[in-house]
């Protein structure tokens, strides 16, 4: 259990951070860093403090989680589907891939005006929002695993009898995962940022307008704390994935997703 504990947790990264907030503390209290709303670790501590005591902060993060994870769930099922069919289908593959390039090529945060146009300060429009940033990565990423199928691999199908169906399963799928876990892992951090961005210029909720509303307010303990959760939120979820990996595929793709 040591032995596995030194080899998950970077020590030494751990300690630079650490390291780096009594730095930041000493620089704050001796007047280095002489801002007038940039506080301390300290400081940020007692607003994160007092933003879970009122519910506040739970609250917030509960509707920025669901947008985000239902529009990120929903373009995983939908990219990975398409990205299968384009990996396969040759004809489909070479006249839409110009369209779907013209349409990645796009700013994301351009869509977010035009998600608010159409449905409004809802949480509709951020799943939406989450989906459209997340559906590339996925769909890109799953095409060119299929595409990348080893020819030898593939005779293996043909020689074993395998019919379609089967070599979707037992070959297509299972030497795609490492491509469709990587657009999975880049797709949840879009979709998280796409949320944050949608709630901050539209939807008056969740971490994305609270952040901007503490700032206003003139409340940089709690903003500062609030970009703190969004960090970890991103590190959580990131972990939470790859974990999830690590026990369905046995580690058939981490090393491939660990360098994305």
């Amino acid at each position: 259990m040591r032995k596995l504990l030194r080899l998950r947790i970077n020590f030494l990264g751990a300690a630079t951070g650490v390291l780096l907030l009594v730095l930041w503390e000493l620089a704050v209290r001796t007047g280095i860093l002489d801002f007038e709303y940039l506080p301390g670790p300290t400081e940020i501590a007692v607003g994160l403090r007092e933003i879970t005591i009122t519910g506040e902060l739970q609250g917030n993060l509960l509707h920025t989680l669901t947008a985000s994870l239902t529009g990120w769930g929903f373009a995983a099922v939908v990219g990975t589907l398409f990205g299968v069919v384009l990996g396969l289908v040759q004809p489909i593959w070479r006249y839409s891939m110009a369209s779907f390039e013209a349409l990645r090529a796009l700013p994301i945060v351009a869509f977010v005006p035009v998600a608010v146009l159409l449905l409004g300060f809802t949480m509709q429009m951020e799943i939406t929002v989450a989906f459209y940033a997340a559906i590339w990565p996925i769909l890109l990423s799953t095409q060119a695993g299929v595409r990348s199928l080893d020819q030898q691999l593939s005779a293996v199908g043909h020689v074993l009898g395998l019919n379609a169906r089967e070599r979707l399963w037992k070959l297509v799928l299972p030497a795609s995962t490492p491509y469709i876990m990587v657009g999975l892992r880049l797709a949840m951090s879009v979709s998280l940022v796409l949320t944050l961005v949608a709630e901050m210029v539209g939807n008056p909720a969740g971490l994305g307008f609270a952040l901007i509303q503490k700032g206003q307010s003139l409340r940089p303990d709690e903003m500062f704390a609030y970009v703190f959760v969004i960090g970890m939120a991103g590190i959580v979820l990131n972990a939470a994935l790859v974990l999830f990996a690590r026990v369905a595929f046995r580690g058939q793709m981490i090393a491939a997703g660990e360098t994305a």
